[in-house]
């Protein structure tokens, strides 16, 4: 038995009204995610995965022709912005592609974390009233400058940055005060207020303590200090897991993932893939693994989506896509994946490039690269057919593809072809 849809995407079109037309960035995007599912969606560059998933949590700039997203039921497409703000965060979270763009430079983390908590109210009541937080944060100061002045009259001359930063702002405040009086009074209350306001706005125990946990949950080190740290201060693997970190904290039932991996190093990479298949084993989350990345979908993945111009051309089972693909496109993406061991002069591939989506082809949108191309291919867009098993292919020429190595052969065929009328085959 099959677990419940838990978001469903049906016909989705999009497009990009620009000065030189439209840019057709969706073309009729149909696949399902279940309950505990991680779904994958792969493919090229411009093939539409990142505005599937903009579209799907309400941020995308472009204008829906038609098609429906739901989630449990619920139309999103027909959703206010403000039940929109109610998905992202509760139910809906997305990793972003680069976690050092998509996080606030100025804040820290326990401060962007306790931001997204408190807005969605999935913070404990707090310990202490805002007058406690103050009386602690300026008792805090207080005796951090006394123990200064104190270790200084016994000899110990450890001094920081900050330390000389403090001591050359007193002497210009002592400064001001002797030649500026009216001044040094207003620029003396701008700093008093501005601390007390600080120490007003200073996180409450029970709230950090939360925000710690969240961090330990992502298997950061030391979580306590990394709190207090803002982004720049982290590596890429630190920060992506800031990010993971920040976008499960409401415990959301969809997380969608752009890109998780991408510039971090294949130790970090395995560590991160394994964090997010950890959250779904405890948690029971749902996953939209969103990449180009064939081996990592392999790895982590349930059933896969393949994309190519706007369009998903291919779906099914891990095993499926990967032990028997049928669309010709798919079929090229696995012939051109080096394997260990094997000799050759040069890797395989696709000749050509995704097409523009501002003068996209006619018909199937992979026939100006298909070995199989005939005159049905570039008049009729081949409808998706289950082949059995939930196993679905946008193809004319099914009969043609059931072996795959006769398909690689065609593909290195057609490339030779291409060379030798000199062709190039890169687009």
């Amino acid at each position: 038995m099959s677990k419940p849809k838990l978001l469903e995407i049906s016909n989705l079109k999009l497009h990009f009204p620009t000065d030189e037309g439209d840019v057709r960035a969706l073309e009729s995007v149909s696949f399902s995610i279940q309950e505990g599912e991680i779904f994958g969606l792969v493919g090229e560059s411009a093939s539409g995965k990142s505005v599937t998933s903009l579209t799907t949590i309400g941020l995308s700039t472009g204008v829906i022709d038609s098609g429906s997203i739901k989630f449990e039921g619920e139309e999103l497409l027909e959703a206010s912005e403000e039940r929109m703000r109610e998905f992202r965060g509760n139910d809906i979270s997305m990793i972003f592609q680069e976690p050092m763009t998509a996080l606030n430079p100025l804040y820290t983390v326990e401060r962007q974390i306790h931001e997204v908590m408190i807005l969605h109210e999935k913070l404990p009541p707090t310990k202490s009233t805002p007058v406690e937080r103050l009386y602690r944060t300026l008792r805090s100061g207080v005796s951090r400058i006394t123990n200064r002045i104190s270790n200084f009259f016994r000899g110990k001359f450890n001094f920081s940055g900050n330390d000389v930063l403090i001591l050359f702002s007193i002497l210009s405040l002592f400064w001001l005060i002797s030649n500026h009086v009216i001044f040094s009074i207003f620029f003396i209350s701008f700093l008093i207020i501005s601390w007390i306001l600080s120490s007003l706005n200073t996180l409450d125990p029970n709230h950090v303590d939360v925000i710690v946990d969240r961090l330990r949950d992502v298997r950061i080190p030391n979580p306590t200090a990394v709190a207090k740290m803002y982004p720049h201060e982290l590596s890429g693997g630190m920060r992506q897991r800031v990010m993971i970190a920040m976008m499960m904290a409401c415990e959301p039932r969809l997380l969608i993932a752009d890109e998780p991996t991408t510039a971090l190093d294949v130790t970090i990479q395995s560590q991160i893939v394994e964090l997010m298949k950890d959250l779904r084993n405890r948690k029971g989350t749902s996953i939209l693994l969103i990449t180009h990345d064939i081996g990592l979908v392999a790895e982590m993945c349930d059933r896969v989506g393949v994309m190519y111009a706007g369009s998903i051309v291919e779906q099914g089972t891990i095993e499926q896509i990967l032990n028997s693909p049928r669309m010709p496109y798919t079929i090229g993406l696995m012939h051109s994946i080096p394997s260990i061991g094997e000799e050759k002069d040069s890797l395989p591939i696709i000749p050509g490039q995704v097409p523009d989506p501002l003068n996209p082809p006619s018909g199937c949108k992979f026939h100006p690269r298909c070995p199989f191309a005939d005159s049905k291919c570039i008049s009729d867009i081949p409808e998706s057919i289950d082949i059995g098993n939930e196993h679905y292919v946008g193809c004319h020429h099914l009969d043609k593809t059931e072996n795959f190595d006769e398909v690689q052969l065609a593909f290195d065929n057609l490339v030779q072809h291409l060379h030798s009328s000199g062709v190039d085959t890169l687009g």
